[in-house]
């Protein structure tokens, strides 16, 4: 696992807030984390910015970062309209490990503390 040097101190689980632990949010403005790509989508990715940051200057893209983010915002602001009313999920520090297709997981918060889900 690969750590930002700023956000070292553990935050303990806060009550009523699910599971909301790990380090704190911190203050840098980037950090660094491990995350699986497909390869050829990652290929593709590197190949890109590869090419663009040694040839067009211009295009604004000078690594993998460039392209990551602004893909993984516009992702999340449409995930946050679709199913949180356009307002940011409640922030999660470590998410909780060992996902399996097909099995709910659930963090014993809201999405948003703000959002109330009307009862189907």
């Amino acid at each position: 696992m690969i750590q930002s040097p700023d956000d070292t101190a553990p935050v303990p689980a806060q009550q009523g807030e699910g599971e909301v632990t790990g380090r704190s949010a911190g203050n840098g403005r980037r950090v660094q984390r491990t995350v699986n790509f497909d390869r050829e989508i990652l290929d593709r990715a590197r190949a890109a910015a590869t090419y663009l940051a040694r040839n067009e200057p211009d295009a604004g893209i000078r690594s993998l970062a460039d392209i990551v983010n602004p893909a993984v915002a516009e992702f999340v602001a449409e995930l946050e309209t679709r199913y949180n009313h356009g307002l940011p999920f409640q922030p999660v520090f470590r998410m909780p490990p060992g996902r399996r297709a097909g099995r709910a997981v659930t963090l014993g918060a809201d999405a948003h503390p703000a959002v109330v889900h009307p009862e189907d």
